[in-house]
């Protein structure tokens, strides 16, 4: 369980550190209640013992997920074709 509880944390953390680099404000209650029910259900079938890793895995793969999302922006410094499109889509 310790695993799937750092997943949620990190999951948390990327939501946060979005909203805040994105849209300058915190996230929306509605954002952190979804994640967390995500997490929340994988804790859930984490708590039985043939899902366990399937769980961790599970969760895991989502915030790397959410990482990969954020990473071209943060990688390129807003360079990469991803910042090229949303500044092609605001015009």
């Amino acid at each position: 369980m310790p695993g799937l509880v750092l997943a949620w944390l990190a999951g948390e953390s990327l939501i946060i550190y979005r909203s805040y680099k994105q849209d300058h404000r915190p996230p929306m209650p509605g954002q952190l209640l979804a994640s967390s029910a995500l997490f929340g259900v994988l804790g859930f079938a984490g708590s039985m013992p043939s899902l366990t890793l399937l769980a961790a895995a599970l969760a895991w793969g989502f915030d790397i997920a959410a990482f990969m999302n954020l990473a071209p922006g943060m990688l390129t410094g807003g360079t990469g074709t991803a910042a090229k499109g949303k500044k092609e889509a605001k015009a």
